[in-house]
C-alpha cells in the first residue's frame, strides 16, 4: 500500500517504517525530539508527586497538570502513556496532557506504571498501577481540587489498551466509572495479523517476526496456550455491554486500525455510546507530533470530555 503522508507529518509517519534505513533512523530521531517538546501555558502547573501503589510499600509517580483558573471541584482525567507495554514514561505525554488539560479545562494526571519485559513485570502489574492511580484520584479528589463524580480516562497505544482494560475492570467491580474513555490508537486484540490493515501496511509492522519476543508476549508474561484475560486485551471480553461513553481514535496508516474499528463496532452493537474518528493519511499515535491537525484532534477530545462532564449544558435549548 502506497503511503502518502498528511502534509507536515512526514517525520512521524515515515519514522514508523520497518526498513531500518538511515533516512528512517533520522526521521525517528526528529520525531522523538518533536514528541518530547512542549510549552507549559501561562498559569498551568506541572507537578510530580508520589502516591501509594497497589503493593505494600510501593510508590507510584504521578504527574499532575493543573490549568489556571479552574472552578472548584474541576473534572479530572487519568492519562496512560504508550510504549508497547515495555517502554515509555509520563514525559511521553507531556504535550498531550497539556493539550487536553488546557482545552477542557481539567486536571490531568499521568501515571508512571511499571513496565513489562526486562523489568520482570507482566500483566496484571501495569493495570493494577493504573487502577491504583485512578482510585487515588477519586478518593483524594479534594486535595487535587477535583470532582470525584467527574472523572475521565485517556490512553495512547498500549495506554489505550490499558485504559479500556481499566474501564472493564471498573465496570465488573462496580467501582466509579469514567464519564468518557478516550482510546487513542489502541489495540484490543492479539490477532492483528488477521486484519486488513496489518496486511495492507506490512511496511509499518511493529515488533519482531517471532511473537514470543514481542511486546504482546512481554505484557502477558509469555504464552501458555490459554486465552488472555480480557482486562489485558479487551477483544476477548464476550460481553462489553454496560461500559460508559467511549471515543476511539485511529490512523488510516496504522496496522492497529482495524483492531480499533472492529471493537468500536462491537461497542455500538452492545448499545455503548461510542464515537470513532479515523485520521486520514496518518499513522500510529500521530498526536505525538506537534501539528495544527493534532490540535484539531485535541479540540475534538475536549468537546467530547466537556459533553460527558456536563460542561456544555448551557448550549441546551
Amino acid at each position: 500500500m502506497e503511503l502518502k503522508s498528511f502534509p507536515g507529518y512526514e517525520d512521524h509517519l515515515f519514522s514508523n517504517l520497518a526498513d531500518g534505513s538511515e533516512e528512517t533512523l533520522a526521521r525517528k530521531k526528529a520525531q522523538g525530539q518533536a514528541m518530547m517538546a512542549y510549552e507549559l501555558p501561562e498559569g498551568m502547573t506541572m507537578e510530580d508527586r508520589t502516591i501509594p501503589g497497589p503493593e505494600e510499600g510501593q510508590e507510584l509517580l504521578i504527574r499532575v497538570f493543573t490549568p489556571a483558573g479552574l472552578p472548584e471541584k474541576a473534572p479530572m482525567i487519568l492519562d496512560i502513556h504508550g510504549g508497547a507495554f515495555v517502554s515509555g514514561t509520563v514525559a511521553f505525554d507531556n504535550a498531550r496532557c497539556i493539550g487536553i488539560a488546557e482545552r477542557v479545562p481539567a486536571i490531568v494526571v499521568s501515571v508512571e506504571y511499571r513496565l513489562c519485559g526486562a523489568t520482570g513485570y507482566s500483566f496484571p502489574v501495569p493495570l493494577e498501577d493504573c487502577h491504583a492511580a485512578y482510585m487515588y484520584m477519586h478518593d483524594h479528589a479534594e486535595e487535587f481540587g477535583g470532582d470525584p463524580e467527574c472523572m475521565g480516562l485517556h490512553g495512547s497505544s498500549a495506554g489505550g489498551t490499558l485504559a479500556e482494560g481499566l474501564a472493564l475492570y471498573l465496570r465488573d467491580h462496580n467501582e466509579p466509572m469514567s464519564a468518557l474513555t478516550v482510546l487513542n490508537c489502541p489495540t484490543f486484540d492479539t490477532a492483528i495479523e488477521e486484519t486488513f490493515s496489518f496486511q495492507q501496511l506490512t511496511q509499518l509492522k511493529m515488533g519482531p517476526a517471532n511473537k514470543a519476543f514481542g511486546a504482546e508476549s512481554a505484557y502477558l508474561g509469555g504464552y501458555n496456550g490459554q486465552q488472555p484475560s480480557y482486562y489485558a486485551f479487551p477483544a476477548f471480553c464476550h460481553d462489553i455491554g454496560g461500559l460508559g461513553p467511549t471515543m476511539i481514535i485511529a490512523g488510516e496508516y496504522d496496522t492497529l486500525r482495524d483492531s480499533a474499528w472492529n471493537y468500536g463496532q462491537r461497542l455500538l452493537r452492545a448499545g455503548v455510546p461510542m464515537e470513532f474518528f479515523l485520521a486520514p493519511r496518518l499513522g500510529h499515535t500521530f498526536t505525538a507530533a506537534p501539528h495544527p491537525y493534532t490540535d484539531f484532534v485535541h479540540d475534538m477530545m475536549a468537546w467530547s470530555f466537556k459533553r460527558e462532564f456536563g460542561l456544555l449544558d448551557e448550549l441546551k435549548k
